[in-house]
């Protein structure tokens, strides 16, 4: 059961992403915007997903909100990191990682929490 909604939640959450970074690559294209901040929209977009994400699970899980936001931004962030390992960069871990996972597990906690509770 909660490996089934730790699934559904993840699924529903890059799905989410996904679409948000669509978006962001229309906006992108058809007008000004400096690409520079392409990488903050990124960011913003992975925060605002993983939050999305373990509200969900939390929301039906309905208790232990904290710890299940915390398992889920951990898996959330390594999903993230291992595609970017795989794809991109090779593995590597500075503090510009480390803050990245850190504001997605704050998120997802505060997801958990919020959910439990709504």
């Amino acid at each position: 059961m909660v490996v089934k909604q730790y699934l559904k939640s993840m699924l529903i959450s890059y799905a989410a992403a996904c679409i948000l970074l669509i978006l962001v690559g229309v906006i992108f294209a058809y007008t000004d915007i400096n690409d520079s901040m392409l990488s903050t929209f990124v960011f913003v977009i992975a925060i605002v997903s993983s939050l999305f994400g373990s509200l969900i699970l939390s929301k039906k899980m309905k208790k232990m909100g904290f710890l299940y936001g915390l398992i889920f931004g951990l898996i959330y962030f390594l999903i993230l990191y291992l595609l970017s390992v795989v794809l991109y960069t090779g593995f590597f871990i500075n503090k510009s990682v480390l803050i990245y996972m850190l504001m997605i597990i704050i998120s997802s906690v505060i997801g958990g929490i919020v959910g439990v509770n709504i």
